[in-house]
């Protein structure tokens, strides 16, 4: 019977706070249709004292079913320490799988060159717009144009959008 009764309890704690909680944002939301400045105080009062009820009412399950259970975990954790340590499973790596960081260390086995042997060959030219290769043939071997002749363009641009929109 106990049991039972502290059941009922702990959902009866959870099912008002939670009511409370929704009177109170109910007694908010009418607040500003009414103007009643005591609804506005209540539910100000109500909404702390339903989150009160409600948190109350989860740590009173929480550890009541921690209590209840408290038995099979003590039974289960002695079983546990009355076998020793657990043998640790382990599984083969097939061949197929990368090998493990240990061996990739080994300079036997790594497939890419020596960092010196590779650094005198030259990375292939690309264009700035796609990653697709340029050909040595189509490479512009024009220098960029000054700061002074490009600020310049630039200026004159300017100036010509001015003189089309006064026109």
């Amino acid at each position: 019977m106990r049991n039972s009764t502290g059941l009922v309890l702990c959902v009866l704690a959870l099912l008002t706070g939670f009511l409370i909680i929704c009177l109170g944002a109910f007694y908010i939301s009418s607040g500003s249709i009414f103007s009643c400045r005591g609804n506005l105080i209540l539910a100000y009062l109500l909404l702390p004292l339903g989150f009160v009820i409600l948190l109350s009412g989860i740590f009173w399950t929480t550890y009541r079913q921690a209590s209840e259970s408290k038995g099979m975990f003590s039974h289960v954790f002695r079983q546990h320490l009355a076998r020793g340590t657990p043998a640790l499973a382990t599984v083969d790596r097939p061949y197929f799988y990368p090998p493990a960081y240990e061996e990739s260390l080994d300079p036997e086995k790594q497939t890419c060159p020596a960092e010196g042997e590779a650094m005198d060959v030259p990375p292939p030219l690309y264009t700035e717009m796609d990653l697709e290769l340029e050909d040595d043939r189509d490479a512009h071997r024009e220098a960029p144009p000054s700061y002074d002749e490009s600020v310049a363009d630039g200026v004159a641009a300017a100036s010509s959008q001015d003189a089309k929109r006064q026109s």
